[in-house]
């Protein structure tokens, strides 16, 4: 055995980054323990951990290929278990500023499922795993440090019994609410930087009953907000065989969480589809909220000093408008690049971390700003070249519309396959721009 293969990791959160992160170190650690302060559900079912986990969740082909490599046949379960699969861009009506896109397969399989019965079926392949374990109902107090100020354990306390756990390495996916910042202050490694920008999202969601006479039950629809307009959207067919609904407003301009207002704030939206779609349907549940007031990327990669035994991940890290579908990915981007850093051992293992994680983060950074800054109530520092990016994004989107090829590049940009460069080509280029000229 490896030394690497004698020692344990700690993961903190049992959400999708803690099951991504436990599914790879697995591979590279004798004993990987997740802890989780909510008591799991047995069944698939929304937990007070995940406020979130009620609404759409976009996936994006990335965290499938990704999900892939981490738990072979993952999709397949998913699908058994009732996701369903949706075809980009052929089963999905996608609607941006210059109006609907063109309906077309470019290639790229999808599930649309519901945040619980994903985080179920993924928990218990991860928990099928022989070395890893989990302490439900337990909640993380603090990290410990050895004489070095690295990391050595943590503390956690499961009802009023206090204990710590010593490991090699602790995993930090506890999400938005990371004590991790606050930890670096109080031991002297100093601020980390919070590159922000205010998006004022809020969004309402609930699940409805597709019309009798539906002859498509895999349609889906979303739908983006087009400056002045604040209002998007996404519908979506779900397992159980229903639609979930979510409608995301900016500025405070929140849907109604009872069935007829929510209906009717559907009118506000930049084309009536959805309003046609939901009228005819049933609502079947109540409806919720949440709000995401900004989108933040913890720059732990820009700091003098970090220390060693600790990474975060997931929404520890990057937490972006989820309107673009990127948390998923992004999370297990990272994981990709925790193993990537494995193989160079623990010695500066977050140094390495941070680097090779660094620019999937930025390409899921620049969407998120590129596409919020051009709403007035966004709060942001503008880049200089925003304005070049809003008219090549919209030159190429013309584009699209008319080169099957180019619409497949961009759609493989949206879903984080492809690097952005690829649609910098100099013969892309300079046929959008004469379309726009």
């Amino acid at each position: 055995m490896t030394s690497r293969q004698q020692q344990r990791v700690i993961v903190i959160g049992a959400g999708m980054a803690g099951l991504m992160a436990a599914a790879v170190l697995a591979d590279q650690f004798a004993e990987v323990i997740i802890i989780e302060k909510d008591d799991l559900p047995r069944t698939p079912q929304v937990r007070k951990g995940v406020p979130q986990g009620a609404h759409v969740h976009t996936f994006l082909g990335y965290a499938v290929k990704a999900m892939e490599e981490f738990l072979p046949g993952i999709m397949s379960e998913l699908y058994e278990a009732g996701a369903v699969q949706i075809r980009r861009n052929k089963d999905i009506w996608f609607h941006d500023a210059a109006g609907p896109t063109p309906i077309r397969d470019v290639g790229i399989l999808t599930p649309s499922v519901t945040r619980p019965l994903l985080e179920h079926v993924t928990r218990q392949r991860v928990l099928a795993l022989p070395n890893v374990s989990i302490k439900e109902a337990t909640r993380f107090t603090q990290f410990c440090t050895d004489g070095n100020g690295d990391v050595s354990g943590v503390k956690v306390q499961t009802g009023d019994i206090g204990s710590e756990i010593s490991s090699n390495l602790v995993v930090d996916c506890s999400g938005r609410a990371t004590t991790l910042p606050r930890w670096l202050v109080d031991h002297r490694y100093g601020d980390v930087e919070s590159q922000e920008l205010g998006i004022g999202m809020s969004y309402t969601s609930g699940f409805f009953q597709p019309p009798p006479d539906l002859t498509d039950d895999t349609w889906a629809c979303l739908m983006l907000a087009i400056p002045p307009n604040t209002r998007a959207a996404y519908l979506t067919p779900v397992d159980g065989g229903l639609w979930l609904a979510t409608m995301y407003g900016r500025g405070g301009d929140m849907a109604p969480r009872e069935a007829e207002g929510f209906v009717e704030w559907t009118k506000g939206l930049a084309h009536p589809i959805i309003h046609e779609k939901l009228s005819r349907a049933k609502p079947v549940s109540d409806f919720r909220s949440y709000k995401i007031p900004k989108g933040f990327w913890l720059r732990y990669d820009r700091m003098e000093q970090f220390p060693g035994g600790i990474i975060p991940m997931g929404e520890a890290v990057t937490s972006f408008n989820p309107m673009y579908g990127q948390g998923i990915s992004l999370s297990a981007g990272q994981a990709r690049a925790m193993r990537s850093a494995l193989a160079g051992g623990l010695d500066r293992l977050a140094q390495r971390y941070f680097e090779a994680s660094e620019a999937l983060n930025q390409v899921g950074w620049s969407v998120m700003e590129t596409r919020d800054l051009e709403h007035p109530s966004t709060v942001g520092e503008r880049p200089a070249d925003i304005e070049d990016r809003w008219k090549m994004g919209a030159a190429i989107r013309k584009l699209a519309e008319a080169d099957a090829e180019v619409h497949r590049l961009s759609v493989n940009v949206t879903h984080l396959l492809e690097s952005p460069s690829v649609l910098l080509r100099e013969d892309i280029v300079e046929r959008a721009q004469k379309l726009v000229n």
